[in-house]
């Protein structure tokens, strides 16, 4: 049976059983390759570990969806990787999707799309065979952008835009795939900008209440990318500035390359990959303008200094049953968050080491830090786009991290 009957049949049924409902980048997600470099992979099989059954008593709840049923369409723009292999969302009718596999949702980063991310999302489905990728596009950027979304589809992103709106758009994607109850995301993994709304994402589901059997259940892993708490760092400011300053539509690739290489002094690397995020202007006149939309980017990144990224992790990591804390990675009522910083990203201060290291779940003995729900990995020889300067350390620490 095609994925898009069995979705609907398990929507329908969960429709019946629903009675009520209750109610987050140092840099811009540059890549300057297109091409990433071949990694070899061995497949591990392993074992499904059973999903944990939150209390009420908790500090992680579960988002109940069933409000949000009516809508018969994803939010967001998405694409499946199954096995390695890309399932574009507009041949979905024409795939089989195993509903038994673990799910883990991919986010990209400002100005980016989820093409940046199947690379990663392809390797690690290929050595965890038991999970399949879901890659969304965020609002604003890919095919959620206002520009590249057909004139017939109702889907509309309204302000304010921010983080949380982004986690909104991420639930009202999730509900109508299915992805709720047992079926929720098992991890989320976001870079840059989307490691913001990844955390942001779980800071959700583990601060709302909600007891019906229509839910998305908070993710047991939130992989957090080279995400840089406080507010943006000011080459995305100098970035945003130079393209919005470019009058549109844009006449080439050429002259837009030129144009922020020679007048805005930028690498020439980030000039070519800012030319990939261009489309067809529809004028008639083979002009271009941008696949994302300039306004929401900007509502956005004024949105970084406002998230308390410290105290999310903290809240995320600490759950609280029968009146007591606890940070234990073997308790089912936790969730974990896995942080990896590029050893080449001069943003992560000592001082922002140090208040990160400060979290309660975060043990600083190295023995005991495979235990800890907080954990900081640091990729030594990767810049920003880990996923692309060392793929390979990225997805050894993801295989072995998604085992616990």
């Amino acid at each position: 049976m095609m994925m898009h009957l069995r979705l609907l049949r398990l929507r329908s049924n969960r429709l019946v059983g629903a009675t009520r409902s209750a109610s987050a980048l140092s840099s811009l997600a540059f890549d300057p390759s297109r091409h990433y470099s071949h990694v070899s992979t061995k497949n591990n099989e392993l074992s499904r570990q059973p999903h944990h059954q939150p209390s009420m008593a908790m500090a992680c709840r579960r988002y109940s969806s069933t409000r949000h049923l009516q809508q018969q369409q994803p939010k967001l723009a998405y694409e499946w990787i199954v096995d390695g292999t890309v399932i574009p969302q507009s041949k979905i009718m024409d795939h089989e999707i195993d509903n038994d596999k673990e799910v883990i949702v991919f986010l990209h980063g400002l100005l980016g799309n989820a093409k940046n991310l199947r690379t990663p999302a392809k390797k690690l489905t290929q050595q965890l065979p038991h999970y399949n990728a879901l890659l969304l596009d965020i609002r604003g950027h890919g095919n959620s952008s206002p520009s590249t979304i057909a004139k017939s589809q109702s889907t509309s992103f309204s302000q304010p835009h921010n983080f949380q709106s982004c986690v909104q758009d991420i639930f009202d994607t999730l509900s109508p795939l299915g992805l709720t109850g047992l079926n929720s995301p098992k991890a989320i993994c976001g870079h840059s900008l989307g490691g913001r709304i990844a955390l942001q994402y779980s800071h959700s589901l583990c601060t709302t209440a909600a007891d019906t059997a229509q839910t998305i259940e908070p993710p047991r892993q939130t992989w957090v990318l080279d995400s840089v708490p406080g507010k943006a760092d000011p080459s995305v400011h100098n970035v945003l500035r130079a393209i919005s300053s470019l009058p549109r539509p844009i006449a080439s690739k050429k002259w837009l390359i030129d144009t922020l290489v020679t007048k805005y002094s930028m690498d020439k690397g980030v000039a070519m990959w800012i030319a990939t995020n261009l489309r067809d202007s529809g004028d008639g006149h083979k002009s271009l303008d941008w696949v994302f939309d300039l306004g929401i980017a900007n509502e956005l990144v004024q949105n970084f200094s406002d998230q308390d990224f410290v105290e999310m992790i903290h809240n995320v990591t600490t759950t609280t049953t029968n009146g007591k804390s606890s940070n234990d990675v073997n308790n089912d009522n936790n969730s974990m968050v896995q942080l990896v910083m590029a050893g080449k990203n001069k943003s992560w201060s000592d001082e922002i080491v140090s208040e990160l290291e400060s979290i309660p779940s975060f043990q600083k003995e190295e023995s005991l830090r495979s235990s800890s729900l907080f954990q900081m990995h640091t990729l030594d020889k990767a810049g920003h786009w880990v996923h692309v300067d060392d793929l390979e350390g990225l997805l050894k620490l993801m295989v072995e991290g998604l085992k616990q």
